[in-house]
């Protein structure tokens, strides 16, 4: 892997321009995937697996995002800085493991969601922002 990357998952316009600019800010690479490359395994965003050719879309119905190769102190101040510009609240967030990156996105934010409700979270909602 290059540098570190941050892949992102079902982000709008307003959101990806905060995020980028964070990523630019803290020397980061910001990855966006797009709807035809959800079927993808997360590992190949951040170089550490190849991509597929024949991985079609896959839903995922919220924002989700996952950190490759950052430190703890990195993943620290990216964190904070997301609180700061008032961006990703309800995302669920990941940090890239030898097992997650050979998920696809999709399976990847239905543990994420599993584990989120597991410990006594809301529900997530394509749309629902915390409170």
């Amino acid at each position: 892997m290059e540098r570190p990357v941050v892949i992102l998952y079902g982000f709008g316009a307003g959101d990806l321009k905060k995020l980028r600019t964070l990523c630019a800010r803290m020397g980061l690479r910001p990855r966006q995937v797009r709807p035809e490359e959800t079927g993808q395994k997360v590992g190949a965003f951040a170089g550490e697996t190849a991509f597929a050719e024949n991985a079609g879309p896959e839903e995922i119905p919220g924002q989700m995002l996952v950190l490759a190769g950052l430190t703890d102190r990195q993943i620290e101040v990216f964190l904070s800085g997301m609180r700061t510009a008032r961006v990703g609240r309800s995302a669920l967030k990941a940090v890239l493991t030898p097992t997650n990156s050979d998920w696809t996105g999709a399976q990847l934010y239905a543990e994420l969601k599993k584990e989120r409700e597991a410990m006594g979270d809301k529900p997530i909602h394509p749309g629902q922002e915390e409170t």
